[in-house]
């Protein structure tokens, strides 16, 4: 009868663990900080749920990075359309990767890895000492980063007459950002770039 018991609880066991193995995504990742080249510890990883049809997602959980940049989470399985992965930390841009349903396993790891960039910013001071309606000042962005909601885009930005602003364009640290400017259309032109440090802003002046 003891036998018996055992061998019944030992069946229990296993028929226990493949249902948890059925019925769960083993989740496990790293965040790396690519402008140190290091580990990234204290990172925000968001995980969000889309179920079929669905446009708004389910936040399932916030994780935090440990000292190795390392996290894991056991996502409970279900008919989800898609999956999203949102990391972020202060200062760092932030990173979101969308997994379809399909490309999730049950029975292997679904390991991650991502790398955040530090920000930085330049400030372009833009200022038209004695200006005419005639008057015509244009920049052409070159370089630096544009793949974020408030990057400045890479191309051609025009101002006229009376000009006195400022334009904050963010940037990865420890990167170039190149331009070229033009006063009243090509009588005076230049090419420059600033160098941006991580987590600083660097002013660049337009007098003219």
């Amino acid at each position: 009868m003891k036998n018996l018991f055992l061998i019944f609880l030992g069946i229990t066991f296993l028929l226990s663990a493949c249902k948890k193995d059925e019925l769960s995504f083993l989740i496990e990742g790293n965040v790396n900080d690519d402008t140190f080249n290091s580990s990234l510890s204290g990172a925000s990883v968001s995980i969000y749920t889309f179920p079929l049809g669905g446009t708004l997602g389910t936040k399932e959980t916030t994780l935090t990075t440990d000292a190795s940049g390392g996290f894991s989470y056991d996502l409970e399985r279900e008919k989800y359309e898609k999956i999203e992965i949102v990391v972020e930390k202060e200062n760092y841009f932030t990173y979101t990767d969308v997994i379809p349903f399909s490309n999730l396993s049950t029975e292997e790891t679904n390991e991650f890895s991502y790398d955040l960039t530090a920000k930085a910013w330049t400030r372009f001071v833009i200022y038209n000492q004695q200006p005419l309606q005639s008057d015509e000042f244009k920049i052409l962005k070159d370089g630096g980063k544009e793949d974020c909601p408030e990057c400045c885009s890479n191309g051609y930005t025009f101002y006229y007459g009376a000009v006195d602003t400022v334009v904050y364009c963010p940037n990865d640290g420890n990167r170039y950002m190149k331009f070229y400017y033009w006063v009243n259309g090509n009588e005076s032109n230049g090419v420059d770039s600033v160098y941006n440090t991580p987590f600083d802003t660097t002013t660049y002046e337009f007098t003219y």
